[in-house]
Order: C-alpha cells, then structure tokens, then sequence
C-alpha cells in the first residue's frame, strides 16, 4: 500500500444525491470508498446495519478515524471548531486529547501534521489547497468579495442567470479559468497526474466550463455549500453543510460512529475477504474513473460475489464514461431515468454524472 497524504480532506460528491440513489435503511449492509469520510456519514443517519469504509491511501482512513474520534470525544462547539469549520485557538491541544485515541499508524501520520491539524482538517487535502490557491490568487484578478458574495445570494434561478451571464461570466473569467482548470494545473495541484490516465478528453477546462455554466444557469448556489467553500474557504451556515456537520445529526451520529468499520485498502481485496451475499449497497464515490476497463469489470465481478439481490450501487463519472460492462448486463441495472434526475439536481454539477445501479443477482 503506498502512503500518501491526504487528497480529500472533505467528500467532493453530493450526499443528498448519494442518499437518494442508495437509499440506505436499517437491513442494509454498505461499502462506502472513505475519502474524506463526510457521505459515509451521511450514510450512516440512515442506520444501516452495518457500514465499512474502504480507501487504497491509508491517511485517508487516518483522516476518517480523527473525525470519528472528534465526534465521539467533543461536544459539538468543539468538533466542529477543531475539525475548521468554525473558528479554534486550541486545536493542538484537542488533538493532544484526541491522540492516545488513535491507531498507532493514525497517530504516527498526525504527529507529523501539526501544521493541518492547526489550520483545521477540514481544509488539510491537496484537493482542497488547490481550491485555496484559486481563491487567493486567481478569484481576486477576476472579482471582488461583493461579487462573491451576490452570486451566492441570488434568491432565485433567475436572479442568478441574469448575474452570471451580464456580471460573472466575463472574457477574463473564461481565460483563468481555462489556464487554472486545465488538465496540467488541475492533475499537478489538485488531483494526480496518473488520475487522467484513461481521460481521452482533451479540452478538459472547456467541458469543466460548460459545466460550470450549466450550474450557475440551473442549480441554485445559494444553498450549495460546495460553491460556497470553493468561493469562500468556508461554511457560513453549518445547517445546510455537510450533514455531519450539523448540530441537529450531531447525537445520532455520535451514538452510531462507532459501530463503523475502517478498511485501508483496495475495494477489491476487501471485497474478496468477504463471504457470498453479504453486502446490499455500494458507495463507490468516483474510483471507476481510476480504473481500466478491465479493472473496472473485474471490481464489478467481485461486487457481484459478495452481494444480495437487488443490490444497489452508486457512483460518479468525471470524464471517463462507464457503462455496464457486456458480460454483466443480464445482472447489472443502470437506474436510468432516476440517475438523469438526480444527475440534473445534482450539487456537483461539474461531475459528468451520477449513476444508480441495481443488481438483479450475484455472479
């Protein structure tokens, strides 16, 4: 297993999308990719019976164990405040509380990190500083605070089409756009490089404009608390962001995170430790993007060893198209007009899409 730092400090993939497609309830057992650890919370106000979460980077599980602990051992002024999303002096010494707590690897990889752990986690992952670098060095040769601020305040589509289209979307936001968003300064600084290996679009800036475009003419920003950290670095209403981090989910999350399993690894060696028929929904967030057309069809192999009938999956394509392999389509169900739906409302409309998937039986 290769160590790497954190890459997502926060979950980039809509959970109200992911709850709708999975629609998770309390007989079900679920497989959810970690990353930042924030819709396997989601997933989990549903009570499933069981939920284990599997990532191939280790500091990515060492992330999603130090929330876990914060919310387990904090009350919620201080989770929040430590996690930063809300202002905090003593972060260091939370964390001091927090580590005998820790694996002994989690507690290794955080030891060395006193510098995200002051900054606040929540902001710790390549992907998130590339979004901070947009903000202070690219956002403010395009426009001011007020601007900013009047986008994400627009009452209605409306209101929110005329400001994009007379205001927001000017000739320079199209060209640092470009220059930002593009498939060089978006794989050095935001992703990896070797995640574009099976991308074959080449004006990757152009479709992530377009697309762009398409949310600020369709999906209300006011209450997309994505755009909001991307244009701001914060989260001004805790109650519409991620769920787990609302106050109101704070309890029921409390009294369920422990029964959450960790798994560092890849989703097919942890699928091949389990017996036959033992899973019934998948949160794959987007690692199909990742993956050749043979690894994508031989994880879809073991998926389908070790689930029950009427199995649901979920996942999200960004420039990879990936339908049913052939040889599964007797037992592989896209969710077709369901996934357009949700794909449409989706607040992470710079995804290609959302898909939601059925099985009819196991391999």
């Amino acid at each position: 297993m290769i160590m790497v730092g954190v890459r997502y400090a926060q979950c980039w993939e809509d959970p109200r999308t992911l709850c709708r497609g999975l629609e998770v309830c309390s007989d079900d057992d679920v497989v959810s990719i970690a990353s930042g650890g924030d819709n396997s919370f989601a997933l989990l106000l549903n009570k499933p019976r069981s939920l284990t979460l599997v990532d191939t980077n280790p500091t990515q599980i060492y992330l999603v164990e130090l929330k876990r602990r914060a919310l387990q051992n904090f009350d919620y002024e201080d989770f929040v405040a430590f996690l930063g999303a809300r202002p905090c002096r003593n972060r260091l010494a939370l964390y001091r509380h927090l580590r005998p707590l820790l694996s002994e690897e989690a507690r290794g990889y955080w030891d060395r990190k006193y510098k995200d752990l002051l900054q606040g986690i929540l902001h710790c992952g390549k992907f998130e500083k590339y979004f901070g670098l947009f903000r202070r060095l690219v956002l403010p040769l395009i426009h001011n605070r007020k601007a900013v601020e009047q986008l994400l305040a627009a009452s209605s589509m409306d209101q929110q089409r005329t400001f994009y289209g007379t205001v927001w979307d000017t000739r320079k936001w199209r060209w640092l756009f470009y220059l930002f968003f593009g498939k060089t300064l978006l794989g050095r600084l935001g992703r990896d490089p070797a995640f574009f290996q099976y991308v074959q679009l080449h004006d990757v800036a152009g479709e992530l404009l377009r697309r762009t475009r398409r949310g600020a003419t369709e999906v209300l920003m006011r209450d997309n608390f994505f755009i909001e950290y991307i244009l701001t670095g914060d989260y001004r209403n805790l109650t519409s962001a991620h769920p787990y981090l609302c106050e109101a989910n704070f309890q029921r999350l409390r009294d369920r995170v422990g029964q959450m399993r960790l798994f560092p690894g890849s989703l097919e060696e942890y699928l091949n430790s389990l017996p036959p028929r033992t899973v019934s929904s998948f949160n794959l967030s987007d690692i199909v993007e990742y993956m050749s057309e043979v690894d994508f069809e031989r994880n879809l192999q073991a998926i389908l060893r070790v689930c029950r009938a009427g199995a649901r999956l979920a996942f999200w394509t960004l420039f990879v198209p990936r339908p049913v392999p052939p040889p599964l389509v007797e037992q592989i169900h896209p969710r077709q007009l369901e996934s357009d739906a949700l794909s449409a409302a989706d607040r992470t409309f710079f995804y290609g899409g959302f898909h939601a998937w059925e099985v009819s039986h196991g391999a």
